[in-house]
């Protein structure tokens, strides 16, 4: 059964008690005093508790620039923030983009009754400065999501740091959001889809899109023109939905291209 299936029982299903998703559970069970601090010979590594919205992750390779923009990673539904990070090897598919960016992995919403953890991004970033003691690079925002962390990224538009977002088969709603961000000269919304190919399309015909038929192999090279179209959208034929971010080759493509 694939996710997109799940979703829709997710948010059908009426009556009767719904278990706890995975980010609920993580949630309930994060205490504050959690933190771990790792200096590794390539960089850094946090992870903290917050009692209201669950864990923290933040990765960052060494001589972070100043200028350098803040990468925030949401992960889709059915997984929890821990989960992601060990599963999907997300600290090593960072390290491999060469980007030269903080990177903060929030616990985001998991099931579509969910509500949204942190709905305020300066509250995350500022809990992020005070739990590692770092201030964060003035750089621009870059919002990262697979799968239902649509609506956590669309609920975040409204910052105008945000100027890209990298949205990988997550276009399940929100197109009206999304397309008034992009009304704002220099901001970038880059597709790639999967289950979500009909909603892509329609909106990339809309916007007159860049439209890539095939994923690229790692660290392949775009035209400047389309590394900085303000819509691209890129199909997936054979990567499927949950490959997409679990066989480590997009996502850093995705943030080694539109760097």
């Amino acid at each position: 059964m694939t996710a997109l299936l799940f979703l829709i029982l997710a948010q059908a299903e009426g009556g009767g008690v719904e278990p706890p998703s995975p980010a609920r559970v993580s949630v309930e069970r994060t205490k504050a005093s959690e933190f771990v601090d790792e200096v590794l010979d390539d960089g850094r590594y946090v992870r903290f508790g917050s009692e209201k919205n669950g864990p923290v992750h933040v990765w960052s390779p060494r001589n972070v620039k100043r200028g350098a923009p803040i990468v925030i990673y949401l992960h889709g539904f059915f997984t929890d923030v821990d989960a992601a990070v060990r599963e999907h090897h997300l600290t090593a598919q960072f390290r491999d983009s060469g980007r030269n960016a903080v990177f903060i992995i929030p616990e985001t919403r998991s099931g579509a009754r969910d509500d949204l953890l942190w709905p305020e991004l300066p509250k995350l970033l500022a809990e992020v400065e005070k739990r590692t003691k770092t201030k964060l690079p003035a750089g621009p925002i870059v919002l990262l999501g697979h799968s239902g962390a649509y609506k956590a990224i669309a609920g975040w538009l409204r910052e105008a740091r945000v100027t890209q977002v990298l949205l990988v088969d997550g276009l399940y709603g929100n197109e009206r959001d999304f397309e008034t961000w992009l009304d704002t000269p220099g901001n970038q919304l880059v597709l790639v889809s999967f289950e979500t190919r009909l909603r892509s399309e329609w909106l990339s015909k809309k916007r007159k899109a860049i439209e890539l038929d095939t994923l690229p192999w790692l660290y392949d090279e775009l035209p400047m023109s389309t590394r900085t179209a303000p819509l691209v959208h890129i199909q997936s034929e054979r990567v499927e939905h949950m490959q997409l971010v679990t066989e480590g080759r997009l996502i850093p493509w995705l943030l080694h291209a539109f760097r």
